[in-house]
């Protein structure tokens, strides 16, 4: 089990790893040169490009396709035009994440020509995403970063429309690299062709826990990215009875009201408050300094940490 009575969807340890994130991003679009690394790597403007998955050739499908880029962040990475008859057509895309009002607030201090990103959380998905009329919902680096990611996934399948597809690309095992620090308190990892989310606590097969819901094509690419492709079966949005503990609304309204309540309560008091401003400041300067360096160097740095 991922939820039980005595912990909140959204967890302490996520809260406390919003200053970091924040940082990192406020830097990356501070510094020009990091801003054109991160930009040159990515795919806006251009068509939509997906590891491992034709994603231009699945969404001709569908008449009026839309797309929803979750746990986004600001990188604007997998492209907003679709390709058809030869020419690059502007696509319906939403990037979607937790940190929007943040992420806004850096886009308009910075300049940045760049669409605004829209508030919603994997967790709650379906209710940012009311009509189950997505037909792609990609989440990339980003799932292992949630608060309850089987949580997240299930409410990406019911935003889902009949036949619309979920996909994840990850790192594998980015928890135990990062030694569970920040936002990074899951693993995403392939084992026999199958898709596994796990931790110090629980262990769980996603694979076998959507049978009968949703089919999950898991393959590990060459350079070791999980890719999981995961087709939602039915239009109906009955869930079988393992996947309804973990979409319950009433359940979720409550502990929505005490994670508001309580962080009011921790906010304020005045030492509480001091040290989520040191500890944003510490970050930030760190942040500043490392996004100083080239961004290949920090890509082969990146790259060499991750085979060690």
């Amino acid at each position: 089990m991922e939820i039980n009575s005595n912990q909140t969807v959204i967890s302490g340890k996520w809260l406390d790893g919003i200053s970091y994130e924040i940082a990192f991003w406020n830097n990356v679009y501070r510094w020009s040169h990091t801003f054109r690394g991160m930009m040159g790597w990515a795919n806006y403007g251009s068509k939509i490009e997906l590891e491992g998955f034709d994603a231009n050739d699945f969404l001709l499908n569908f008449e009026q396709p839309k797309v929803y880029d979750v746990g986004c962040g600001m990188s604007y990475a997998i492209g907003d035009k679709i390709e058809k008859n030869g020419k690059l057509i502007p696509l319906d895309i939403h990037y979607v994440d937790p940190l929007a009002f943040h992420f806004n607030d850096i886009l308009k201090k910075s300049k940045r020509q760049l669409p605004q990103i829209e508030f919603g959380m994997s967790e709650y998905l379906s209710a940012f995403i009311q009509n189950n009329d997505a037909s792609l919902i990609t989440i990339q680096n980003a799932l292992d970063h949630s608060s309850t990611p089987v949580k997240g996934i299930i409410e990406s399948l019911i935003s889902l429309r009949e036949g619309g597809i979920l996909y994840l690309n990850h790192h594998p095992n980015e928890a135990e690299m990062e030694k569970y620090k920040g936002f990074h308190q899951y693993n995403v990892d392939e084992r026999n062709g199958e898709l596994y989310i796990w931790n110090k606590d629980y262990c769980i097969n996603v694979t076998k826990l959507l049978d009968g819901f949703a089919s999950v094509e898991t393959k590990r690419m060459d350079n070791g990215h999980i890719i999981a492709i995961i087709r939602k079966k039915t239009e109906q949005n009955e869930l079988p009875i393992q996947l309804q503990t973990y979409v319950d609304d009433r359940k979720d309204k409550g502990e929505l009201c005490q994670v508001l309540l309580q962080f009011q309560y921790n906010n304020t008091s005045l030492l509480k408050s001091i040290r989520n401003s040191i500890s944003f400041r510490i970050f930030d300067t760190i942040q500043f300094f490392a996004q100083m360096l080239p961004w290949s160097f920090k890509m082969k740095v990146k790259h060499l940490l991750k085979q060690a």
